[in-house]
């Protein structure tokens, strides 16, 4: 006997899927890129939301007139450094999500890191909405600035691939559609910005600024430093300092949505944990296994 399903519960369950799948694919995207920045509201105001207890209510903040401050670190990533994360939107399980120093090499003459970063959703998931992400930076080694971004989005039926040009010298970003836009000295891109945070000083209770440049726009990134929290994941336990990328955007996140990363607070910085809030549920990216590289 055929059995046919009601149209209602059709859509109904065709629209679960669509939101499981777009809740994924905002993790695998988070996990990608730590630094997501999109402008402000427009108005020339900054959006700043009250602190979410739903992520960070753990974390211990400073007492008040402590001005604790970590000290930056010289060295905290290598060649051959590798990260592998389990991406979770709730208790369903996403994908992983992948940071890796691969090697040390030269770009146009310039020692240079290669960063890279890759998301994929897993076979379930897949068959769904696939995902299968990838970009890359080249990172002079001395200057900690970025040279070029690269990335590879694929998701679903959707295809992009898209590359920036850094010239430092003239202060200009190029972009592969021929598109040209100017950007302060020392500029990070989407996904150096995070690997330049691992190197810098960290104020207990406040923030760090510096220059980034995505989405054919340059302006300051603010990180914030939330407080200290012990933290247990499958990749073992560590004692970590929490921070937040101030995210002023639209879309998915309608200025709700907020990202803490957790760093080990020792000389190698590592992210081994991140947790989002956004108007669709709560994403979970958390550290499964890593080499920290030589």
């Amino acid at each position: 006997m055929t059995h046919f399903m009601p149209s209602r519960t059709r859509k109904r369950r065709g629209a679960l899927r669509v939101r499981w799948a777009a809740g994924l694919l905002v993790g695998l995207a988070l996990a990608l890129d730590p630094a997501l920045v999109n402008p402000s509201p427009g108005d020339g105001s900054t959006a700043v939301d009250p602190p979410d207890t739903t992520i960070s209510g753990s974390v211990v903040l400073p007492a008040p007139g402590d001005h604790e401050i970590i000290p930056a670190v010289s060295q905290p990533i290598h060649a051959g450094e590798y990260f592998k994360f389990a991406v979770n939107w709730g208790i369903i399980n996403g994908g992983n999500a992948y940071l890796e120093v691969p090697e040390t090499t030269q770009y146009n003459g310039h020692p240079v890191f290669r960063l890279m970063a890759r998301a994929e959703s897993n076979a379930v998931v897949s068959r769904i909405y696939k995902v299968r992400n990838r970009i890359e930076s080249m990172w002079d080694r001395n200057g900690l600035f970025s040279w070029r971004y690269a990335e590879d989005r694929r998701e679903g039926k959707y295809r992009a691939k898209n590359e920036i040009l850094f010239d430092q010298v003239r202060g200009e970003a190029r972009y592969n559609t021929g598109a040209v836009y100017p950007v302060p000295p020392r500029v990070q891109d989407a996904l150096s910005s995070f690997y330049y945070t691992r190197f810098q000083a960290l104020p207990i209770g406040g923030s760090i600024v510096f220059d980034y440049h995505a989405g054919r726009k340059s302006q300051p990134l603010e990180v914030k430093v939330l407080g200290r929290e012990r933290v247990e994941t499958p990749a073992g336990t560590f004692d970590c300092v929490a921070v937040e990328p101030m995210l002023k955007a639209g879309g998915v996140f309608k200025n709700k949505g907020r990202l803490v990363i957790w760093l080990t607070a020792d000389e190698r910085r590592m992210p081994v944990l991140m947790k989002s809030k956004v108007t669709i549920g709560s994403i979970t990216v958390e550290l499964q296994e890593f080499r920290t590289g030589a």
